[in-house]
């Protein structure tokens, strides 16, 4: 059998379900704790920097969170917890730099908003103001005042007064209020003055109850109020030669021509104009001096009317006041100022519940049901029309999607063709030819028919649009690219490689569109998924799956520029973290003597809250400044730099003993005082970086995409060429090996089983296996290293197998090299080789890392003898 060696050139490729024979170079079968980058190969994933505790309990428990960022220098990570039992929730903030409390304070009536659970409530933020919405509360308009019709009457004084002409009496008014008449007989020389004043002097002599009557230049204006309640009455005029110069009206008038020159302040009127209702409009008086006399008139709401929204029913507002000071109070929504409910009517969210926010070309937009309603241009707060009369291009827009379907919106996302909307079963497009949304310009469209989440958001990830379709035990991730207004747009499932991989369970989607990735995760669950591309601008060079496991259950994950948060909760209390994602981070707290730049491969890795040294058991305790975890492995790392080409304590590291005892835990480092290091302890928990290889093929074409699975192949050694690294570990299965095994005989009370690590020793705890009675049961939690207890005590007399997964180390070869000894145990390049001599389907290599420090894997080569068993391959 000839001998050959093929490249791997980088790992890549990410996780991959597909048997191995399909898998492309550079994918594997597991990715944990990993980070593919382009630049720098597959390497572990940054640590996560402990920044807060936030509470303990179940005080946030199926919060609905959220992340802020005002300034690079002012962030901040928010929950609203879940209302229960006749309780409203309430918003807790904290500053997600420096992890101090905000103070939350509530405005009038504001927290009887927070009636929801987690999946009730959404965020928008605008500059410094957070816009909350409750998709449990309908949406509502103020109830309409209550108006009493012909409380008031204008009569108008029209044309020449001609007196009384050779002994004739010309003009004559006369004016009937409730059946009884008053009338006034023009003389001589009198003008507008002394006919209204006449009238005026009769009508007051009716000494009608509650009547009050007002002259202004050319009219009298009658008003009846009786004991504070307004009061209707009849009325009627006539006067002049053909009875057409005294004219009255009481709440309309067919034209504006109708209206008198002066009135008071407030005045309203109905044009009635023509018997269409479209064209009727409200005119209110505007006096100059504010009170009555000469002024204006002016369009405005038809008075029987609502007045515009109910504040208490609508979204409201938390408002960043000042550094860690926030305030949540109803919006003041801008009145509806003219019209009625046929000319300038509601929104359409009104009577309906609104499912979600959005801002989108200087509009602040809702929707509800089938609608999409968005705000005055400019004026985020009004959702009405200008004027009753016109349409400008800059008033609300409220649209409903033309579909047979149902189409509950849930979400939406702004792009540049338009808005993408998300219905449960169907996609849309809100655009404009011109791309300017404008009343009469806009429409929407249907674009797609994929399923979606409700419950998780779509993300927009610079050039691409992600969302979630879920089943009952897996999610589909589907990746859309809008291609303008009369295409379809490109949809892919970019889950498919990775089919049934990602669990029902997760609610949280966010995006990186700096780092080209999106992430989800499940307040159940401590792991978190990623898929990362990488793109040339033509094609995806990059497209990789993987995972994290972090130190608790991920209750939210936030990602800003090159800071990745996340808020998880490890036993009963919750903690802030960060990890920084770039390679050489300015903040790093370590440095070797080439001047490169880590963070500690350590979650939770933080400062020790202070160092005390026991000198009679020649000891040091570094207290920790979060509580003990169990389940996790402890680690401690001192910082520093090595630059200075100094001899330091920078990159000693140990993995400590924990002590809970005292009820303050603490880490205990034997023999070695610690007291001169205190500012540089820094303690935190281990995790593994774990890639599982598939099995190895020989590639048959240039391309190195046709795998000879059907050949016989022998690997003799694989060589990897690591970049920025640390200790690197290599664990290797082969099949019918056996590891470590303890047998024990159930009595039927005995639930604790405890071993030697001589007999039983592993990597992680899911690798302990257990039967009984020869038959798989997971009914167990493993206690510690030495030590597991099942859920039930077994029978008597069963038959109790304890092992692990076949997996044992393999001792690599590192090329020759030199090294400073009293430097940070980093190499910035490095060849590690090693020693297999299997044929490819015997084995399962596995790449392996708890140290913390990083690793970088570039590439792989490998060596062995391939045999095509006397076939020509084509």
């Amino acid at each position: 059998m000839p001998a050959v060696t093929q490249r791997v050139d980088n790992y890549l490729g990410g996780v991959s379900r597909q048997a191995d024979s399909k898998k492309l170079p550079g994918q594997v079968e597991e990715c944990l704790n990993g980070y593919p980058d382009p630049t720098f190969g597959l390497t572990k994933r940054p640590g996560m920097q402990w920044i807060s505790n936030l509470g303990t309990g179940t005080t946030y428990d199926s919060s609905k969170w959220f992340y802020i960022a005002r300034t690079s220098t002012e962030k901040y990570i928010g929950c609203i917890t879940p209302a229960s039992g006749g309780s409203t929730g309430a918003i807790a903030m904290w500053n997600a730099i420096t992890g101090a409390a905000a103070t939350v304070t509530y405005g009038t009536g504001a927290q009887a908003y927070l009636t929801g659970a987690r999946t009730n409530y959404h965020i928008l933020t605008v500059q410094d103001t957070s816009i909350i919405t409750n998709n449990l509360i309908t949406a509502s308009a103020l109830a309409d005042p209550t108006f009493v019709a012909n409380t008031r009457a204008t009569l108008v004084l029209s044309g020449a007064v001609v007196g009384i002409t050779s002994g004739v009496n010309i003009d004559e008014y006369s004016v009937t209020i409730n059946g009884s008449t008053v009338s006034y007989t023009a003389q001589t020389n009198d003008g507008y003055d002394q006919v209204l004043n006449g009238l005026k002097s009769a009508i007051d002599g009716l000494s009608i109850s509650g009547l009050t009557v007002t002259k202004y230049v050319g009219s009298l204006e009658l008003d009846r109020v009786v004991s504070g309640t307004r009061t209707a009455f009849t009325i009627s005029a006539k006067g002049g030669l053909d009875n057409s110069k005294l004219g009255v009206f009481q709440d309309q008038v067919d034209n504006v021509s109708q209206l008198p020159a002066q009135s008071f302040q407030d005045h309203v009127v109905k044009i009635i104009n023509t018997t269409s209702d479209k064209d009727t409009y409200f005119a209110k008086f505007v006096a100059d001096n504010g009170t009555s006399g000469t002024g204006f008139w002016k369009e405005t709401r038809d008075p029987s009317k609502s007045a515009g929204l109910d504040q208490t029913t609508m979204p409201h507002e938390l408002i960043n006041t000042s550094v860690n000071n926030f305030q949540l109070r109803r919006v003041t929504w801008t009145e509806r100022e003219v019209g009625d409910d046929e000319t300038n009517s509601h929104p359409s969210f009104v009577g309906t519940k609104i499912q979600q926010s959005f801002f989108h070309s200087n509009r602040l937009g809702f929707l509800s049901e089938d609608n999409v309603s968005l705000s005055q241009s400019a004026k985020f707060f009004n959702f009405y029309h200008t004027s009753a009369q016109t349409v400008t291009a800059a008033d609300p827009i409220d649209l409903s999607t033309s579909t047979i379907r149902p189409a509950a919106l849930h979400a939406v996302i702004p792009t540049t063709q338009g808005l993408v909307l998300f219905s449960q079963s169907q996609q849309f497009m809100m655009f404009a030819v011109d791309g300017v949304l404008t009343p009469t310009s806009t429409i929407i469209r249907s674009i797609s028919n994929y399923e979606t989440d409700a419950l998780v958001d779509p993300v927009d990830v610079g050039t691409n649009i992600n969302f979630l379709s879920k089943t009952p035990s897996y999610t589909r991730v589907f990746s859309m690219v809008t291609r303008g207004q009369d295409e379809n747009p490109q949809v892919i499932d970019v889950g498919r490689v990775v089919n049934e991989w990602v669990p029902s369970t997760v609610d949280t989607l966010v995006g990186s569109a700096q780092n080209q990735f999106i992430a989800m995760s499940g307040q159940s669950s401590r792991y978190v998924y990623f898929f990362r591309t990488y793109s040339d601008g033509e094609t995806n060079l990059v497209e990789a799956w993987f995972n994290w496991e972090l130190p608790g259950t991920v209750q939210a994950v936030a990602v800003d520029s090159d800071e990745f948060f996340a808020v998880t909760k490890q036993g009963n209390q919750f903690t802030l973290s960060k990890a920084s994602l770039s390679q050489s981070p300015e903040d790093a707290i370590i440095v070797n003597n080439d001047g490169s730049k880590i963070n500690p491969c350590i979650d939770l890795y933080a400062t020790a809250s202070s160092v005390a040294y026991d000198s009679t058991n020649n000891f040091s305790k570094c207290y920790i400044p979060w509580n003990n975890v169990t389940g996790l492995t402890p680690v401690l790392i001192i910082k520093g730099t090595t630059a200075t080409g100094q001899f330091i304590e920078s990159g000693f590291t140990v993995t400590p003993e924990i002590i809970t005892n005292d009820g303050n835990p603490y880490f205990k480092v034997l023999f070695k005082d610690l007291t001169s290091q205190a500012a540089n302890v820094i303690v935190g928990w281990k995790y593994n970086f774990d890639v599982i290889l598939p099995n190895t093929y020989y590639r048959v074409d240039e391309n190195m995409k046709r795998s000879d699975f059907a050949a016989q192949l022998i690997i003799a050694r694989m060589k990897f060429a690591v970049g920025l690294s640390g200790v690197m570990g290599f664990k290797l299965k082969s099949k019918g090996i056996r590891q470590g095994k303890k047998e024990y005989t159930g009595d039927g009370s005995t639930t604790v089983f405890t071993w030697d690590p001589s007999n039983i020793s592993y990597i992680d705890s899911n690798q302990v296996k257990v039967k009984i009675n020869n038959v798989v049961t997971t009914a167990f939690t493993v206690n510690s290293n030495t030590q597991l207890t099942m859920d039930s005590a077994p029978a008597n007399g069963a038959a109790i197998l304890i092992y692990t997964d076949e997996w044992y180390n393999l001792n690599p070869v590192a090329m020759a090299d030199d090294y400073l000894a009293n430097d940070v145990a980093l190499k910035t390049n490095a060849v590690f080789s090693v020693p297999i001599h299997q044929r490819t389907d015997n084995f399962t290599l596995r790449l392996f890392n708890d140290s913390p420090f990083p690793v970088s894997i570039n590439s792989m080569m490998w060596e062995g003898t391939y045999s095509p068993r006397f076939y020509r391959r084509n």
